[in-house]
């Protein structure tokens, strides 16, 4: 018995390390199934997101299926989970953000202080100096018996006679005289008193000579006009206030349209900011003291007034010369300075304005003729690069500056252009390299996001 026992011992003793080792196998196969499955839950840490690959719209904080398909959900990469790479620290800041830098192989120049000499062209127009509109008022109130000015912007000359009127007020004032004449012709004071009160109303020496000769009162008075010009109707001006005394009120004519046809067909304003033709004072019409009848337009010298952008008005100082070229066969180049650069924007407009004087013989230069204005400059400040490695995005100027492998955009803040170069004032430095053509970058590109604020001092 004990010897049968000991015979089949033997093969019991072969099958069970055998079984183990299977057993083992078979255990260490599931294992990484069994690890995979279990992984997204045991690692899953807090601020973890799962989204569908297939509707992004899902987002859930824990593993699961997409309601929508039934796949299951994945996690979602944190931001700039993509830009761990160990290419280096330059594949890092490229990946970053895919619209902060660009990659290519472009030529650079180095900013640098020197200005070209540039030759600075400025539109402009001819306007009428306000300082030699006059105006013809009234001193005296009474009726208008004869008219001498019959259609607006007729010539005059200084000591012409615009108009002749009945004034009670005046044949009262020469009676007065000619009382004290008949009277008390001795009375100096009287006569002087008497004579002066009829220069205030208007009457010349020549005139009241001719009254005390005749000693007859004068019942039409010509009133005359003081100045040399144009004259134009504006009664409504006098309640208007100085701003209707600038020039676009009677902007677009020109001096010599004065034949009596529709002065808007003449200029390029419109017709209800230019006076009428026809005259609204006619013969009969009463006036009263101070009313103004007539404004008379001395163009014998007018304004040139030109147009800057806003970085080229930084450049013009007064006194600088300017050669102004009139559009037209207006007349030859006139050679001028700058007489003033106004310290405001005009009102509607985004480009400063210089004014010159323009002597102005004949009459050539009619308000509204355009101008070309030509200024040399010799820039001071800033750096200078090639006008192409400055783009405008619209809202900001932009160049590209090679760092670390690759260009970056910059906002830069620019002054003066000439043909080929332009002025930075701000944004980058002397030792940056700059892409020598920043508008092959953007179209490569589509779109460069910089910061407003980013200039790089």
């Amino acid at each position: 018995m004990k010897k049968s026992w000991n015979n089949n011992r033997w093969p019991l003793l072969l099958v069970l390390p055998l079984a183990l080792l299977l057993g083992a196998c078979q255990k260490g196969g599931k294992t990484p199934g069994a690890t995979a499955t279990t992984t997204p839950a045991t690692e899953a840490t807090a601020g973890d997101l799962y989204t569908c690959p297939m509707h992004p719209q899902i987002i859930r904080d824990k593993p699961g299926s997409c309601p929508i398909c039934g796949m299951d959900l994945v996690k979602k990469p944190k931001d700039n989970g993509a830009a761990q790479a160990p290419a280096g620290e330059s594949l890092q800041n490229l990946l970053q953000s895919p619209d902060a830098t660009v990659v290519a192989s472009q030529a650079t120049v180095h900013p640098d202080t020197s200005a070209p000499q540039m030759s600075l062209t400025l539109p402009g127009r001819v306007e009428y100096d306000v300082r030699r509109n006059e105006a013809i008022a009234a001193r005296f109130g009474g009726r208008v018996d004869k008219l001498y000015i019959r259609y607006n912007y007729q010539p005059v000359t200084k000591g012409q006679k615009l108009l002749e009127v009945y004034s009670p007020e005046l044949v009262t004032a020469q009676q007065e005289l000619l009382f004290i004449l008949t009277n008390d012709a001795e009375n100096r004071s009287l006569l002087q008193g008497a004579r002066q009160k009829l220069r205030l109303l208007g009457l010349t020496d020549g005139q009241i000579s001719q009254f005390i000769r005749t000693h007859q009162p004068q019942y039409q008075v010509a009133i005359y006009s003081p100045y040399t010009g144009y004259v134009v109707e504006q009664p409504g001006l006098a309640a208007a206030g100085p701003a209707a005394l600038m020039p676009p009120a009677i902007e677009g004519m020109g001096v010599g349209d004065a034949m009596g046809g529709s002065a808007a067909a003449a200029g390029s304003v419109p017709s209800s900011t230019m006076p009428s033709s026809a005259l609204e004072l006619k013969e009969g019409s009463y006036v009263t003291a101070g009313q103004t009848l007539f404004r008379v337009v001395n163009t014998e010298q007018v304004w040139g007034v030109f147009e800057p952008r806003p970085d080229e008005l930084a450049g013009l100082r007064v006194g600088q010369a300017i050669r102004v070229v009139p559009e037209g066969s207006a007349g030859k180049p006139i050679t001028a300075r700058i007489d003033l650069v106004e310290p405001f924007f005009r009102e509607g407009q985004s480009t400063g304005a210089v004014r010159v004087h323009l002597p102005n013989p004949g009459g050539r230069l009619r308000s509204g003729l355009l101008l070309t204005g030509s200024v040399q400059l010799t820039p001071t400040g800033g750096l200078w690069l090639p006008r192409t490695a400055v783009v405008d995005l619209g809202n900001r100027q932009v160049a590209f500056v090679r760092a670390n492998g690759a260009f970056r955009a910059v906002s830069v803040e620019t002054g003066l252009r000439s043909a080929d170069r332009v002025q930075v004032l701000r944004g980058v430095t002397a030792q940056d390299r700059v892409a020598a053509n920043a508008q092959f970058l953007v179209d490569s590109e589509g779109f460069v996001q910089t910061s407003k604020t980013d200039y790089h001092d």
